[in-house]
């Protein structure tokens, strides 16, 4: 076969794999089992007397129910990934507080900002670098 008829080839075997939506079962099921996990844990620190542990963890567990169910629905085909809903999410709030970063131009001659100045000033001293000032300046003399 030569190179360019190697495109409109089409392959005689198939991958018997896992669909998609296997995947998403897959996912759907750990994301259960974390919650089942987080629950158990959730009691233990409940009869312990951890009352706040116990409701973190109860909060995480219900979090992570709602994120198996919406895995669920995707591998039913009723909504999108999960994954790539919540990387659009993630990135809509991140541009609603995007500040673009604007450079700062320096004169080449002249008087430079006074905020330029203030910003690459050196900290005042402490009592004990002008303590140790005052007693060198002694020796200097």
């Amino acid at each position: 076969m030569s190179q360019d008829d190697s495109q409109d080839y089409t392959p005689t075997y198939s991958f018997q794999g896992s669909s998609p939506a296997d995947a998403l079962y897959d996912i759907a099921r750990i994301h259960y089992r974390e919650a089942k996990q987080l629950e158990d844990n959730a009691r233990t620190a409940e009869a312990e007397g951890r009352t706040e542990e116990a409701k973190l963890l109860k909060d995480l567990a219900i979090a992570r129910k709602a994120t198996a169910d919406e895995f669920i629905k995707a591998a039913k085909g009723e909504t999108g990934d999960p994954i790539v809903t919540e990387i659009l999410d993630w990135q809509e709030d991140l541009s609603k507080n995007y500040t673009p970063h604007t450079p700062i131009s320096l004169p080449s001659q002249g008087k430079l900002p006074d905020d330029f100045l203030a910003e690459f000033a050196p900290p005042p001293q402490g009592p004990i670098a002008r303590f140790m000032a005052w007693i060198g300046g002694w020796f200097t003399k």
